[in-house]
């Protein structure tokens, strides 16, 4: 499967849009960059970690959520064997292309499957709804969570996809 980058859409006005601002950040990246916060949270769970499309090849974000999480106590970060594979949302993509769609979500959910924690974690919610509708369809009890949740202590709430 090729990988489009840059692929920047087309404005109304015919002229391709531009890429974000250099002032432009992921919470993620924003909270240990920018703020430089210390993370004051506990979350005893083993979780996966789910790298969004376009924080990962747009926005450079991949250690910055990990370092969050590793200040929070109690998670147990077990990775996914391939961390850049998209999850098959991709906005309209998975509408145009519902059954490329559902093969690459099945390949993700078959990985957190194989990591064996019990929460997936991401900053994307395209890609939180997509993963855990496919986990719920197929059985699985593996939670699906923002980050943020975690980060602010703030999993006290029903999962992405749980009723309340």
């Amino acid at each position: 499967m090729r990988i489009i980058r840059n692929c920047w859409p087309t404005i109304p006005n015919g002229r391709r849009a531009h890429r974000p601002s250099p002032r432009t950040y992921e919470l993620t990246q924003f909270l240990v960059e920018v703020a430089k916060v210390k993370i004051d949270a506990s979350f005893p769970s083993r979780v996966t970690y789910h790298d969004s499309c376009s924080s990962l090849r747009e926005m450079n974000v991949k250690a910055q959520p990990r370092d969050l999480l590793r200040q929070v106590k109690g998670v147990q970060i077990s990775e996914l064997a391939e961390t850049d594979a998209c999850c098959g949302f991709g906005g309209t993509f998975c509408v145009k292309f519902p059954d490329i769609s559902n093969k690459m979500v099945e390949r993700k959910t078959a990985e957190i499957a194989s990591t064996g924690a019990d929460t997936l974690l991401a900053g994307d919610l395209g890609c939180l709804m997509n993963i855990a509708g496919k986990l719920k369809r197929e059985g699985s009890t593996v939670k699906v969570r923002h980050v943020a949740e975690v980060l602010a202590g703030m999993t006290d709430s029903a999962a992405i996809g749980d009723a309340e």
